[in-house]
């Protein structure tokens, strides 16, 4: 600013800027009568002003690039994941507002669809991310697809055995019939399908088909991340509270504990509507929220409600599955706030990298405009660095390698479990060995390892041509369990037995996701043995193995 203005006003012979007051004669400084010289038309005074003009013009595109390139970057990296997260956060944001509203006796769940209640954001938050059929439903299976051939048999919803959790509101809708059907029904497979008949009118085409995901065919999108976008973005994590993460309604949740106890508060308060002796909070009173102004369920949100937090077949939630499920939520939330920080820190690293090169090159334009003939030293200096080249040549290619790796690939965040090995050995398929990453920088990586909490660290240019296995961005675990039966066996007790092992599957929601696949590997008619596999989907990830290997 203050070359272009210097230059408008302050350059040249004209009598402003010679004098700032050439029209008085009080104050003789600012006058004629003391002389200007030559220098304000001077051609060392032009350079000094276009140098500065240059100098504010490139770190201002510099900065605005910058900025620009991180926040796409920070967005379409950390968008996603904190629209899952926030969406979280809204469920459990109105379910401690109903909570509140029932202790307090303004509403009752009974009286919910009839008063039109209008639930924060119902229509408007985003749970696409939550809602997923093949998550939630045994459809999904493709045990049960291959299963259903023949065996669409309606389960009455008015039936005494009719799970009473899920509430009549519930079982009205078409859309929780199939929910109450699903986490309900026993499913006896194939000797259900011997008995009732095969009728492949009745079955949907898509049942019938091979599992298969669709390819990704997205842009890159950090080239789609608008400033407003980025902007929002950033808005959006200021607003979150670090005491009141899911509103004043839920209560501080500044810790784990804390956030723990206002869990068990809002239970209590969920229950006191309910004559339930059991301690157990009925899916109904929590299925209210679905509730649109019509009175009609908005299926989306029962299934991010049904995913947040997993009712039995029942339809019943203990108090610790309900903590369990906020609890849940809390620690995505920290892990998410820590990583974002973690990236800034690197995002500021990266910044101090630009500004070395940057100001470089300034300074020899600078040189330049100023007329310095500096072209004789740079080459000294050039020559005297490249005798060294030969002896920092392999790290700094290792340097560049791992900058490129974090700053670039991006294969894991703090907190993630990853696995590091030769690309060109197999991998175990009972899962590899984890370690914890517990700080990530430009250069290095620091790692726990997950059996013995021993300390590690890594530099970055050494991970970038292994493999790296991240077991929290990995999709939901898929467990292997052998079985052998003697040769002698009839083949209706292998179905009786994969029936159980089906029905036991339907009956841990919050463990098993579906039953994959049931077939034989190995026959060893010597041993008198043939060797069966259970393959299974675990509602949790190789990030939280524990829970796997209790399940299993």
């Amino acid at each position: 600013f203050w070359g272009v203005f210097d230059i408008l006003t302050l350059y040249g012979t004209n009598a402003f800027a010679k004098h700032w007051l050439f029209w008085q004669d009080l104050v003789g400084m600012c006058n004629e009568q003391n002389p200007a010289a030559a220098f304000l038309h001077g051609s060392f005074y032009l350079r000094v002003l276009l140098s500065m003009i240059f100098v504010g013009v490139v770190t201002s595109l510099k900065r605005l690039m910058l900025a620009t390139f991180l926040g796409r970057r920070s967005f379409a990296h950390y968008g996603p994941e904190f629209e899952t997260i926030l969406a979280k956060m809204i469920l459990v944001s109105q379910v401690a507002h109903l909570a509140k509203r029932i202790e307090a006796n303004v509403l009752s769940p009974s009286t919910v669809l009839a008063s039109g209640y209008a639930y924060t954001m119902t229509t408007k938050a985003n749970f696409a991310g939550l809602a997923s059929d093949s998550d939630d439903f045994e459809s999904g299976s493709p045990t049960h697809r291959r299963n259903s051939v023949g065996n669409n048999s309606q389960t009455s919803d008015s039936s005494p055995t009719s799970p009473q959790g899920f509430g009549d509101s519930l079982r009205r809708s078409v859309y929780g019939k199939k929910l109450i059907s699903s986490l309900s029904r026993k499913n006896m497979g194939m000797l259900d399908g011997m008995t009732r008949g095969n009728s492949s009118s009745k079955v949907e085409m898509m049942k019938l088909l091979e599992e298969w995901e669709e390819p990704d065919l997205q842009a890159n999108a950090a080239s789609k991340v608008s400033i407003k976008d980025i902007l929002q973005f950033r808005q959006a994590m200021s607003l979150v509270s670090d005491t009141y993460p899911f509103t004043q309604s839920f209560g501080p949740a500044s810790t784990r504990a804390i956030c723990v106890e206002s869990a068990e508060k809002i239970f209590t308060s969920l229950l006191s509507k309910n004559a339930n002796t059991e301690q157990k909070l009925p899916f109904e009173t929590l299925a209210e929220l679905a509730a649109g102004k019509d009175g009609e369920l908005l299926h989306d949100k029962v299934k991010a409600l049904v995913r947040l937090f997993r009712p039995d077949r029942k339809g019943f939630l203990t108090k610790l599955d309900f903590v369990t499920s906020i609890d849940n939520v809390y620690r995505e939330l920290r892990l998410y706030r820590a990583n974002l920080s973690n990236s800034q820190q690197i995002d500021e690293s990266f910044h101090g990298l630009i500004n070395i090169l940057h100001y470089f090159v300034v300074i020899l334009v600078m040189l330049i405009i100023m007329g310095f003939n500096n072209w004789e030293s740079l080459l000294s200096m050039t020559t005297f660095f490249f005798s060294f080249s030969f002896m920092f040549g392999p790290a700094s290619s290792k340097y560049f390698e791992g900058i490129l790796l974090i700053f670039v690939r991006r294969p894991y965040d703090i907190g993630d479990k990853v696995a590091i090995s030769d690309p060109e050995t197999d991998t175990s398929a009972s899962g590899s060995s984890t370690w914890f990453v517990e700080k990530v920088t430009l250069y290095s990586t620091t790692v726990r390892f997950a059996t013995t909490n021993e300390v590690a660290t890594y530099s970055n240019g050494s991970l970038a041509r292994l493999r790296i296995i991240n077991a929290k961005r990995s999709p939901k675990a898929i467990v292997y369990v052998y079985n052998k039966f003697g040769s002698d066996v009839p083949f209706r007790m292998i179905q009786v037995f994969k029936a159980s092992i089906e029905n036991f599957v339907k009956s841990r929601p919050r463990e098993w996701a579906q039953l994959n696949g049931f077939r034989a590997t190995r026959v060893n008619l010597e041993a008198n043995f043939i060797e069966y596999v259970i393959v299974l989907t675990h509602r949790e990830l190789w990030q939280n193995v524990g829970p796997i290997l209790q399940s299993k």
